[in-house]
Order: structure tokens, then sequence, then C-alpha cells
């Protein structure tokens, strides 16, 4: 147990220490304030404050953790032994950085709370964000900070016992829009998909979608019982998150009255973990939300603790209020719609942090550091090498590597053959 003196402590500091010490290294912390017990006290311990006490284990901190609401706080970029900071502090400090405040900042989603860009759904851009605008998009800085910060830790309080590995590491998330691509969707669709088809030249699919219409070829899209065979079994848990509401403009799947297509979401939920895809209009509706999570509950006879939003994640505090009134348990939404990296500098897990009422949640994020439309920007060899790095360089056991495909992805045709092969060994590798 590592004992953490502060002058006044806050329901931030108390957060933020509780993921850096307690979710990401594995070691509890316990606070005082009062001088008498921090001096008796014969174990690991450290100040967090404006001055040290005397010679101890000092870290000098900034106003951030002891504000209420949100700020427009300046954040001027500097090094820290080849890491970028920010957030300097001075020379009494064991670190030239106070780690506290700029993980909070960062994990919190605290500028995603400042007035700021959006796109036309609404969406929070990666450009605006600091981790954009200085580089560290791709790595999970926050996890470089406390895998640095407990070399020094160690150092100083060898008796100390990191521990905090992930239950789950390998975390491969598929979405499914619709299982289908020609069966179960209205005729309209399929001769509006049918006439564009023709109109691009597509011969395969001029003559592939009325033999998969008329029974003489498998729907294309229909890759789970590829998917139940290879993976059902494996050490890593594959999550499916379906898309189970009406057919809007915005959402163009399957109806979710769709026997067919209930039926499929049955039989995946036999092999693998099954949650919902919210839809685009649930996204700002609590009811149209809680519609959608009971209709897929009631189908599958389980409850719907986790969620992935299908059109991404738009200002975090906005779209979690959402989840939190609903006490959703996982989010996985904690990502870019179009730019690879780590949302929130971390790949650790983390409760969201509620600023109406300055606690933290009980919602769990997930963070994903990339979606398909992101992979297809990349050749199929460097979308697996970018993968592999990202998992590579995850600097603590914590960290999950967490990314997301379509069951689309698995279309066997020739132009999609290279990618569809080597995400399928990517997979098999951590399923031996």
């Amino acid at each position: 147990m590592l004992l953490v003196f502060c002058p006044k402590i806050s329901p931030r500091i108390r957060y933020i220490f509780h993921h850096v010490m307690t979710i990401s290294l594995g070691i509890p912390v316990d606070f005082t304030n009062k001088l008498d017990v921090f001096i008796a006290h014969s174990g690991p311990k450290l100040s967090y404050g404006k001055a040290p006490l005397g010679n101890e284990f000092f870290i000098e901190s900034v106003d951030l953790l002891l504000e209420h609401g949100v700020q427009d706080t300046y954040v001027e970029i500097k090094d820290w032994e080849g890491l970028p900071c920010f957030f300097e502090v001075g020379n009494e400090s064991k670190i030239p950085f106070d780690l506290f405040a700029a993980s909070f900042y960062l994990i919190s989603r605290y500028e995603e709370h400042l007035p700021h860009l959006k796109d036309e759904w609404g969406r929070f851009v990666a450009t605006e964000s600091v981790a954009y605008q200085n580089n560290f998009l791709e790595r999970p800085l926050v996890d470089f900070w406390i895998a640095k910060f407990s070399a020094i830790l160690s150092e100083t309080f060898p008796e100390l016992n990191f521990s905090a590995p992930a239950k789950e590491k390998f975390l491969p998330l598929v979405e499914v829009v619709s299982p289908y691509k020609y069966k179960h969707k209205a005729v309209i669709a399929n001769l509006l998909q049918w006439i564009k088809a023709l109109l691009q030249l597509n011969f395969w699919a001029i003559v592939e979608q009325p033999l998969v219409l008329l029974g003489f070829r498998k729907d294309p899209w229909d890759n789970f019982p590829l998917l139940a065979h290879h993976f059902s079994g494996a050490r890593f848990k594959m999550r499916f998150f379906f898309l189970f509401t009406n057919e809007t403009y915005m959402d163009r799947g399957i109806s979710h009255r769709n026997r067919a297509f209930q039926a499929k979401i049955k039989g995946v939920a036999d092999y693998f973990n099954t949650s919902l895809l919210a839809s685009f209009s649930a996204m700002g509706s609590d009811k149209k939300l809680r519609r959608e999570r009971s209709n897929l509950a009631t189908l599958i006879h389980r409850s719907v603790n986790a969620i992935r939003f299908a059109w991404g994640l738009k200002a975090a505090g906005e779209t979690y209020r959402h989840l939190i009134v609903q006490e959703i348990e996982n989010d996985f939404s904690m990502g870019y719609s179009n730019h690879f990296g780590y949302r929130a500098s971390t790949a650790v897990p983390f409760f969201f942090y509620d600023f109406s009422n300055e606690m933290m949640s009980s919602l769990k994020i997930f963070p994903v550091v990339c979606n398909e439309p992101i992979m297809r920007k990349y050749t199929p060899v460097e979308v697996i090498k970018k993968l592999k790095k990202s998992e590579e360089e995850l600097p603590l056991a914590s960290g999950v590597h967490a990314f997301a495909v379509s069951n689309s992805i698995f279309e066997k045709t020739q132009a999609n053959q290279s990618l569809r092969s080597l995400l399928i060994d990517y997979f098999k590798s951590h399923g031996q």
C-alpha cells in the first residue's frame, strides 16, 4: 500500500491516483492530510502538493485537480527524457511535471468538454486534440508516463509489488450493421444495389447478387460460421456488436423485427459475447437507447451491459451521460472514426469521470485504437504492421489491444483476399 499526503484531498485526486496507481500498476493507495499520520507511516509514501514536507518522495501539483467544472486550460508541451509532457513544475519535484494532473486532463477528455470544432455528425474532431497537434495520438502517452514513473517508484520503494495484468489483453470487436450483403433486404434496396453495381461495371456483383437471392450461393457477409469454427474456443474473446433497431436513413441495416436476423443473432450469442451497436438516434436519446437494449436483451435472454456506438463517439461527456443514467457498465466507443490512435492517450481501461457531479462514475471505458474504415486507408500489410506495432509497444501489462472490424471484412473476394487472410492469421496467432 502507498500512502499519499495531500493538503486537500479532492475527488479528482482520488480518481486519478486510483487509475495511475491501482488500475494501471496494481498498487492500493490511501490518503491523508494529517502530517503526524504521514510521518508515522513506515511503508512507501509520497506527498503531492505545492511544496515538500521534508526530504520525502515529492510530486509538485498544479491546480487542475482542486478545481471544479471545466475551465480553459493552457497546455504547453515540454520534454521528459524523450516523452512529451505538460503542466511543468519546479525542481524539487521528483518528476518535472504534474503527471497526475496531465493524466487526468487526457483521460477525462477534459478538452472535449471545452468549446471545440465538430464534424458534420456532431463528433469531436481528432485534429482538435492536443494528442494530434503534438504528434502523440498513436502512442498511449499516459501509459508511457506511468511506466517511467513506476520505474522511479521501484528504485525508491523496492518493496512495492507492481501487478495489474489485463484480464483480456487482445480484444477484437466485430460490428454488425447487417449480417447480410443481399439477403433479407427490401426489394428496393436490392434493386438500387444492383443498379449501382451495373453503373460501376462491377460484373461480379451483378452476377453474385441474383445467385445469392435465388439460393445458389451463400451470402458473402454471412461469415459467422467461419468465425465460430476458428475462434469460438480461442484464448481471446471476440466481441460482437449488433445494430438492432429500425432501418433508417442513418442506420441502413436490417429491421430488428426480421426473423432471420433474430435467429442469426441468437446463433452468434451461443458462441460469442454479444452486445449492442447503438444506432445514430440512440446516441442522443435515453428512450431510444433503452428500447434497443431491452429488445436485444429480450432476444438473447441476457442483460446487455456493453455498448458501442455505430457512428462513433460524440464529445465524451455529452454521450456518456446517457450511459451513466442507464447504469451501463462498459463502453467500447473510445476512439476516433477517422484516425488511428488513442483518443484518451491510454490503452488501459478506465472509469469515466463525471464532471457534472465531480465524481468517478461506474462506467468503464475500453480504449479502441482503430476501426475498419481507418484500416481501409492502408494496404493489408500496413494494417497488420500497425496493429502489431501498437500491440507490441503497449508499455503496461494493464493495457488492452482493442480494435474494431465489421463482418464484411471477412468477405471472400479477390480484392479483399489479402486483408481477410492476414487478419485471420493475426487472430489465429493469439488463439493458440
